[in-house]
C-alpha cells in the first residue's frame, strides 16, 4: 500500500501511522512547507528522494490529501416544512 498525507490540527499530530501508511502534517502548513514536512518524515523512514516532489517506496508520488476545514456546529435546530 502506498503512502498518502493529509492534514490534521497540531495537537493531535501524529506525524507516521504505520498501520495506515499515513503521513500527517500540520493543518498550519501549506504548499510548499506541507511539501517539505512530508519530505522529512520520507527521509527519516529512509525512503530516497529525487529532487522535486515527495516519492513513496514504491517510487510514486506522494499526494497530500485534501485540506478539509473544520465543521462548525451549532445546537440550532431548523425544521422545514410540516
Amino acid at each position: 500500500m502506498c503512502i498518502r498525507a493529509q492534514y490534521a490540527p497540531l495537537a493531535s499530530l501524529v506525524p507516521w501511522d504505520p498501520s495506515r501508511n499515513v503521513i500527517t502534517v500540520p493543518a498550519e502548513l501549506v504548499g510548499s512547507f506541507a511539501l517539505r514536512a512530508v519530505r522529512a518524515v520520507l527521509a527519516e523512514l529512509d525512503i530516497p528522494q529525487g529532487e522535486f516532489g515527495a516519492r513513496c517506496w514504491c517510487g510514486e508520488p506522494v499526494r497530500l490529501l485534501a485540506q478539509v476545514p473544520e465543521q462548525r456546529r451549532s445546537s440550532e435546530v431548523i425544521k422545514r416544512g410540516a
